[in-house]
């Protein structure tokens, strides 16, 4: 069964940043502001409550996600991110909701310029979650069994705080066996007594 996560994930990200393109335009194009606004409320709400589903879900599937360190810490800061672009999103929205038909092109710019950076939060969140998948194989079932017999597979402890193990901080998905290199050093000339002489035997 796919998570509810990475289903769902997609329609905030494109309704949120279209919010983020709605207002440039809407700054561009004067003779359409109040319809390209009212399309960028719009697009705020769902978004907003798609960022939400989305936050909630991926911090259920979190707790039964097969992961190592390097998953880990790519998953922490794209969950801190989600926190971040989600609530300056909301906040833009009730600003939105309570200023939509009193607010003057200043304030809209400002309002437009929030959007934007936090599109671009939003933007960086989004490849992390497709680094966790592309790169490391989140997710991927035929990886978890690679993941959860790995020398560096990271296990949450009960009671656990601090959710990372001490050591390197580099993480591998499979040991790599040392490599011989004959280059290296010189192999000593063979025992000549062990040789066999065919002139030594007389028939």
């Amino acid at each position: 069964m796919i998570p509810l996560h990475p289903r769902i994930v997609h329609f905030p990200v494109a309704l949120l940043i279209s919010a983020a393109i709605l207002g440039i335009l809407a700054l561009i194009w004067k003779g359409k502001r109040n319809t390209l606004k009212e399309a960028l409320f719009w697009n705020l709400i769902l978004g907003v409550a798609g960022a939400i589903l989305a936050l909630i879900s991926g911090l259920v599937e979190e707790k039964t996600l097969v992961h190592n360190d390097t998953i880990h810490s790519i998953m922490e800061t794209h969950e801190l991110l989600g926190f971040i672009f989600s609530g300056i999103f909301l906040a833009v929205l009730i600003w939105l909701f309570i200023r939509k038909s009193k607010m003057k092109t200043t304030e809209f710019s400002a309002l437009v310029t929030i959007l934007v950076l936090s599109s671009g939060l939003l933007g960086y969140s989004a490849h992390l979650g497709g680094k966790m998948v592309y790169e490391q194989g989140a997710g991927v079932v035929p990886m978890e069994e690679i993941i959860s017999h790995g020398e560096y597979q990271h296990e949450h402890g009960s009671g656990e705080t601090d959710h990372h193990d001490e050591g390197t901080g580099e993480d591998t998905l499979e040991a790599v066996p040392e490599h011989h290199d004959h280059s290296t050093h010189e192999h000593g000339e063979p025992d000549q007594s062990q040789e066999h002489d065919p002139g030594s035997h007389e028939h």
